[in-house]
């Protein structure tokens, strides 16, 4: 038996809820169908409707479902979620000037808006809808942000949910996307998922504890579990972490960092959340000038966009605040081509933030980015590498050759300035199209 973050590699895992109370276990079902009999059960613990830890169990799941609720009672198991202490405010990373924390109004489900950015994927995005219909507390709008699909059914299906507003964006990319929705939202606050995700019924009510708790907080991200640990593919990025960034909660501002609290620079390298589970106050992203477009899936970068946009939020001075009580279920890439797609993308994205986006940001910026670029493939990558020849299994070479050659195929920002050159391209295909006032500044040419 181990804790998750200690995970072993199977072919296959039983994905299961259980309840620490009334030891109830709720069994997730695979959604693609497992390759092979499950081997392991991987349980997410929770108590009064919030996940607190989980843990996985080798074995048979038709010998370790009945003991499972001794199992899981019989280990240590936080008290009361963890909340760290109030951060301080010092100088943003981006060199501009500290400012007071706002406390607007904690906002209610009135005031919030989801959307989903969607491209050819109608079947997931049927599924996303049907669990999001499923929410405790209804919300303002949910949009559909169809990100020029190549034919009619992501209208059709959307079509099917009577809460769901379709909207087509044409420009090509994820952040394209992202932006139509902050354009279009009339909440306060919008929050963002993918297609490939289901939502707890929870989600929108640990989204707002966190803005309620937190009122200095401008985003919030959530927990992103597996929706499903059917295939070796999935085991395989789980067991290296997945999405999960722990069940305590973390504050992210300006350039400290503590246990419980971290700085600009840990949110580039993703320790404060993923894209699939993040809402953010409109205004702020607004007058940040919304998604960089020249950044994440559909770009010649192919990733990064959410790192981005969560770095220029905290190194203006404003609060980030990772919920673990706010949880979505991904459904995470099931063949192993396809994850090492993935982690090729996860390399030229993370450095395209680094090598291309970074400079945007001023001199001192660029100099701490470069050394973080070097410090990133020295630590990370060469160890990986490394592991790799001795554990091959642990470390499939398969996956961490693609995310080092993604790496290098970003070098010196060359992807991040084609993704420039591609937003100036749809940009000027479609100029009646909406967008935030200062991301067009991104894509018009330079005097």
């Amino acid at each position: 038996m181990t804790r998750a973050d200690q995970k072993s590699f199977f072919d296959s895992v039983l994905v299961v809820d259980v309840d620490l109370p009334s030891g109830r276990v709720s069994v997730a079902e695979p959604l693609t169908g497992p390759e092979r009999a499950p081997e392991a059960v991987y349980a997410v613990v929770w108590r009064d409707g919030v996940p607190i830890g989980d843990l996985e169990v080798p074995g048979d799941p038709a010998t370790v479902l009945p003991d499972l609720p001794g199992i899981v009672a019989a280990q240590e198991w936080p008290v009361e979620p963890a909340r760290p202490p109030a951060p301080e405010s010092p100088p943003g990373a981006a060199g501009t000037p500290a400012r007071a924390a706002p406390e607007p109004r904690a906002p209610q489900e009135q005031d919030v808006t989801i959307a989903v950015c969607t491209r050819d994927r109608p079947e997931m995005l049927r599924e996303c809808l049907v669990a999001m219909s499923g929410l405790e507390r209804p919300v303002a709008e949910v949009l559909v942000i169809d990100n020029a699909s190549a034919d009619d059914r992501t209208r059709q299906v959307a079509g099917e949910f009577p809460f769901v507003r379709y909207v087509h964006e044409p420009r090509r990319g994820l952040d394209w996307a992202r932006n139509r929705a902050l354009v279009e939202a009339r909440t306060p606050v919008i929050a963002f998922t993918d297609d490939d995700v289901l939502v707890h019924p929870g989600w929108v009510s640990g989204l707002l504890r966190a803005f309620r708790e937190e009122p200095g907080a401008a985003v919030v991200t959530g927990l992103v579990l597996p929706a499903e640990l059917a295939t070796p593919a999935q085991v395989q990025f789980e067991g290296r972490g997945g999405f999960r960034r722990g069940f305590r909660r973390r504050r992210f501002a300006g350039t400290t960092s503590t246990p419980d609290t971290g700085s600009a620079k840990d949110v580039v390298l993703g320790a404060a959340g993923a894209g699939a589970n993040v809402a953010l106050r409109r205004d702020v992203a607004l007058e940040l000038g919304g998604f960089d477009v020249a950044l994440d899936v559909g770009t010649p970068s192919g990733g990064g966009g959410d790192f981005e946009m969560f770095f220029r939020v905290t190194s203006a001075g404003h609060v980030l605040v990772y919920e673990p009580s706010a949880v979505v279920r991904h459904r995470h890439r099931p063949t192993m081509a396809e994850l090492a797609r993935q982690r090729r993308g996860d390399g030229t994205g993370n450095y395209s933030i680094l090598l291309g986006a970074g400079p945007r940001y001023g001199r001192r910026v660029r100099r701490e980015f470069l050394r973080l670029a070097v410090w990133w493939l020295a630590q990370r990558y060469a160890r990986r590498v490394v592991c790799s020849l001795l554990w091959p299994r642990v470390w499939p070479p398969a996956l961490v050759y693609p995310e080092l050659r993604g790496v290098f195929t970003a070098r010196s920002g060359r992807l991040y300035h084609r993704g420039v050159a591609q937003a100036r391209e749809q940009a000027r295909a479609h100029p009646d199209e909406p967008s935030p006032a200062v991301v067009r500044g991104l894509w018009e040419p330079d005097p």
